[in-house]
């Protein structure tokens, strides 16, 4: 049976699923532009949603996604291998009559555990997914600093990634945990300590996808990022809100941080309150530590967990040490060699521990 034609009125979305995160943000927002650049006179439209990992990839990898779409800073979906994924196409040529008023699919990320396919590299990607323009390049610090880097392969004009420089560096810093100490990282008058802070909000009256796409849409309208922190009053709420809880968790975090080893775990399984992840407090309770562990309980039953390398004071000789490649495995996340995240179920307490003597091996 041959497609239903799409309503032209309703169906020209061009979808965007970014990592949650100020780097997906950000990469997401340039992309929409570059795409509305190309495709905004014809109709199309952009919707964001933004993608985290569940207890398992299986949750990303069996949810539909709409064609067409581009995947930023976030691991492979299986149905861009699909041919059959890709066969709404000649709907859309059939209505909008010519193929350059049609925007493709798109699979950008810098992640090592961007795919799960063991016949995928970076070097035949293009092959394999003919009909959809890909670029991993797992030596980028982020997604948006990915754009910026390849702009000429991926079609992105110069002028937009001049325009959003501002932007991508903050991206870089904050996405490679670049600040110059564990105390400038938890400035809150710093305008990449206020945009980390908004794309990770714990405040508990903000729906954070909710937020992520105000913010993704606000930047997408701007790249002036000092207009951003003005254009919502929520944003500001949000920040003072953060800026205010860092004093709390400071205080927790230094009833639940041990040091093992090189290892500073903070473990809040146990704990009759947390505040949520302060991802340099670590650091500023213990600055000889080389590494951090983050668990903290969420709801049924379930623990995140995350762990990373101190940036003011990296281990020597860890580079065989992925963590990326660890979560993927154990915590059914991912990231990179010095950096990554997942969860597990409370129950299995045990996980942090084989974590430990993983890293302290």
């Amino acid at each position: 049976m041959a497609p239903s034609a799409p309503n032209i009125e309703n169906d020209l979305l061009f979808n965007i699923y970014s990592h949650a995160d100020a780097d997906g943000g950000i990469a997401a927002a340039i992309f929409a532009r570059h795409i509305l650049s190309k495709y905004g006179t014809y109709g199309w439209h952009v919707n964001y949603t933004p993608v985290n990992h569940g207890a398992g990839q299986e949750e990303w990898s069996t949810r539909e996604i709409s064609w067409p779409c581009a995947i930023l800073d976030f691991t492979l979906h299986p149905s861009l291998l699909s041919d059959r994924f890709h066969g709404k196409r000649a709907a859309y040529l059939q209505q909008l009559k010519h193929e350059h008023h049609i925007p493709g699919c798109s699979w950008i990320d810098h992640h090592p555990t961007g795919s799960s396919y063991s016949f995928l590299s970076a070097e035949n990607s293009g092959a394999i997914m003919p009909l959809v323009q890909t670029k991993w390049d797992c030596s980028a610090i982020s997604t948006p600093g990915l754009l910026r880097t390849h702009h000429v392969e991926l079609g992105i004009s110069r002028d937009l990634i001049e325009e959003y420089a501002d932007y991508i560096d903050y991206a870089e810093i904050i996405d490679g945990a670049l600040y110059a100490s564990a105390q400038s990282a938890h400035d809150y008058t710093s305008p990449t300590i206020k945009l980390q802070t908004l794309f990770s909000s714990s405040h508990p009256c903000i729906d954070r996808n909710a937020l992520f796409r105000r913010l993704v849409r606000a930047i997408q309208k701007s790249a002036k990022v000092e207009e951003l922190f003005d254009f919502d009053p929520i944003f500001w709420g949000v920040i003072e809100y953060e800026q205010s809880l860092h004093s709390k968790q400071l205080q927790i975090y230094e009833k639940h941080s041990v040091l093992k080893a090189n290892v500073v775990v903070s473990n809040f399984l146990n704990a009759k309150k947390n505040e949520g992840m302060g991802r340099f407090i670590p650091y500023l309770l213990h600055p000889e530590a080389e590494y951090a562990i983050h668990v903290i309980p969420k709801k049924n039953g379930v623990a995140t967990i995350s762990c990373g390398i101190n940036p003011w004071n990296k281990p020597k000789g860890a580079q065989s040490k992925h963590l990326g490649n660890y979560f993927a495995e154990h915590f059914g996340g991912g990231g990179h060699a010095f950096v990554a995240g997942g969860k597990f179920p409370i129950a299995d307490g045990y996980l942090v521990d084989q974590l430990v003597e993983f890293i302290v091996s």
